[in-house]
């Protein structure tokens, strides 16, 4: 089966696994090949990243189209040896998994490209955290309002989605749209047991803020836009929110900084019963934002710093996405 697929170039890695680039033969379609990671391989440890395939494979298959803004699942393999495929000698058995290949750009690039100075952060500040110029269509905010509606689907679907971290969304500027092109953190709500926290929509929502929501103005300069934000490890959940209620208390600006504070005290009682409660209040948070960012339109310096920061995705590092500069016109 996987002699359909033509492999390119390795496209990144992480911790857990390893993504190639490649050619559906029969289709011509542009796909992602991914195994986990070789050295886990090797070391016979990656039965933890096969269980979590198994999990999201039969999850997808379930669920197929109910799931929006997820990369569509083209095929996958039983676990089996694939030395002759990926051309190596691991000589143990593991799942691959073949993904309709993401348009856009991640929203934040891999740590080992920010070591080169590439500006990974620069998708994440333009579109999602500080979107001075909207979108001609969709406007702001788009990026949270899918996110969200990503959460909603895996809630309906008895499943809670996490690790919705910037990585692991594309942004096609072109229509506003993301892609996830991982879900390995799917799990089940559960109550707090014998020490351990509550795990629920909750943490879901404090990522969306973490990830996603300013904390402070739009940055002054262009440079200000090249690094990814909330990229820190702070592993609990009280230190995340602590850490955010404490940057907008802070704030010399009230409005839109009070109501964020507001929510986040909610989240951190785990206030919210239902999805919609949380709804209501994001968006007249997010209504608040816009008239911020609608202001900011007749700063003429702020407007500066967006478009210079802006070009920095006219560069020949983004050309390894399926991206074209093109689609930045936008956003004019």
């Amino acid at each position: 089966m996987l002699s359909q697929f033509r492999l390119h170039e390795k496209l990144g890695e992480g911790a857990d696994s390893e993504v190639f680039a490649a050619t559906d033969t029969e289709t011509g379609s542009s796909v992602v090949v991914k195994r986990p990671h070789p050295m886990l391989i090797a070391r016979g440890q990656h039965g933890a990243v096969e269980r979590r395939i198994s999990k999201t494979v039969a999850l997808r298959e379930r669920l197929g189209e109910r799931l929006p803004h997820i990369t569509k699942l083209v095929a996958y393999t039983e676990p089996s040896n694939h030395d002759e495929y990926f051309g190596d000698a691991l000589g143990e058995r593991y799942t691959v998994t073949v993904e309709a290949r993401a348009a856009g750009v991640p929203l934040v690039g891999s740590a080992m490209d920010g070591i080169k100075r590439h500006p990974i952060g620069a998708p994440q500040n333009l579109f999602a955290i500080h979107p001075i110029i909207p979108h001609k269509r969709r406007g702001r905010f788009s990026i949270v309002r899918d996110l969200l509606e990503v959460a909603a689907a895996f809630q309906a679907a008895s499943a809670l989605i996490l690790d919705m971290r910037p990585q692991n969304i594309y942004f096609e500027p072109a229509d506003a749209t993301i892609s996830v092109i991982d879900i390995g953190g799917i799990t089940e709500e559960r109550p707090a047991d014998r020490g351990k926290p509550p795990l629920d929509l909750h943490d879901f929502y404090l990522e969306l803020f973490k990830w996603y929501m300013p904390t402070s103005a739009p940055p002054a300069g262009k440079d200000g836009y090249r690094q990814p934000v909330g990229m820190e490890t702070v592993p609990m959940f009280n230190q995340n929110l602590e850490s955010m209620i404490r940057q907008h208390s802070q704030a010399s600006e009230e409005r839109w900084h009070s109501a964020a504070i507001d929510i986040l005290h909610k989240v951190k009682a785990r206030g919210y019963a239902e999805i919609q409660a949380f709804n209501d209040d994001f968006e007249a948070l997010l209504a608040l934002l816009e008239e911020q960012y609608a202001a900011l339109l007749e700063d003429h310096s702020a407007k500066v710093a967006w478009r210079e920061a802006k070009a920095l995705l006219v560069s020949p590092y983004w050309n390894k996405f399926r991206f074209s500069s093109n689609s930045l016109a936008t956003y004019e």
